[in-house]
């Protein structure tokens, strides 16, 4: 039985989304991780992963023509407008214009793909997304003996998808070896958050989560370039995968719960998201950054000029045609 006080609220999730926002774009700042080896594999290891894992606590559609249209207006959308933003800047500096293969790319939505068209991995996420809430709807539909048989069949998936040649993976649409691979995860943040009283472990989750990282230090992990460990050649770091995937999601909410200051970036987390990729390009025309100094200033500018950006987007209401 859920207990009252363990629910996840509105403002408790736009904190933690802040905080995961802000890791993404602090994960896109190169210049920061040239002298500390290991550091970035680390974080991609759970920040993107916990954005991922939110569906499976909020999302109870079931799968129908009327809900698989509403979500792929509220993350096709925006995907689609980014997308052709990127292509055509990047058609434009690359001088290069191939539209049937940007069409594949944007229907395929791997990251490989897009950044061979449009410059850019980072738009993986919206058919990546997509895909997980397909599978999400597919799950709440079926009847619990084909559930179970469902079940199965992705946990089969979660320790196959790893053995699969990244080249064949990068081919699957809607970047789907990712849901499949995450899918057992999902459901094991889903059970924990139903039937535990997580706030009451939050100082183990996150004594149990800083441990895993310090063992798994190094460990390479991207989801969007398809580097995950399996079973048989990296058992331990495996397993260590796994559980830094589960108890980050709830050492984060612990960490992001009583912090007001990232409500203003999580509830702006999908625009930020869109907008900010662009705006460490433009910088990287301005000016050459190289030192770890220069890529701290690059990350706090790059969250200013971008929340500058999304302010003036929402004042005008653009929000209201761009993110649904």
């Amino acid at each position: 039985m859920k207990l009252n006080s363990n629910v996840l609220t509105f403002e408790h999730t736009n904190r933690l989304k802040g905080l995961l926002i802000l890791l993404i774009v602090f994960g896109h700042i190169s210049q920061i991780f040239h002298i500390y080896d290991g550091l970035q594999s680390t974080l991609y290891s759970f920040h993107v992963v916990s954005f991922l894992l939110l569906p499976f606590l909020f999302n109870h559609d079931q799968l129908t023509f009327k809900n698989i249209k509403k979500n792929l207006w509220r993350i096709y959308f925006p995907y689609t407008l980014f997308f052709l933003l990127s292509f055509v800047a990047y058609s434009i500096l690359e001088h290069q214009f191939n539209p049937l293969s940007a069409l594949t790319s944007w229907a395929i939505g791997t990251s490989a793909f897009l950044k061979l068209d449009t410059g850019f991995r980072i738009f993986w996420f919206f058919p990546a997304l997509m895909s997980t809430v397909l599978l999400i709807m597919l799950f709440n539909t079926l009847s619990k003996k084909f559930k179970k048989a469902f079940m199965l069949i992705l946990i089969l998936g979660h320790f196959i998808i790893p053995f699969i040649p990244r080249s064949y993976l990068f081919y699957f649409p809607l970047s789907l070896y990712i849901p499949i691979y995450l899918f057992i995860i999902g459901i094991s943040v889903q059970y924990i958050y139903k039937h535990f009283n997580y706030h009451q472990y939050s100082i183990g989750f996150s004594i149990l989560f800083i441990l895993l990282l310090y063992l798994d230090f190094g460990s390479n992990f991207s989801l969007a370039t398809a580097i995950l460990p399996n079973i048989i050649n990296s058992p331990v770091n495996f397993i260590l995968q796994d559980m830094i995937m589960i108890t980050s999601f709830f050492a984060l909410i612990a960490w992001s719960k009583n912090i007001k200051f990232f409500e203003l970036f999580g509830k702006y987390s999908l625009a930020i998201f869109t907008i900010h990729p662009f705006v460490i390009q433009a910088l990287e025309l301005f000016y050459k950054w190289t030192t770890v100094a220069e890529g701290f200033i690059k990350f706090l500018l790059v969250i200013s000029i971008t929340l500058f950006i999304t302010k003036i987007i929402y004042y005008f209401k653009i929000n209201n045609f761009i993110y649904k």
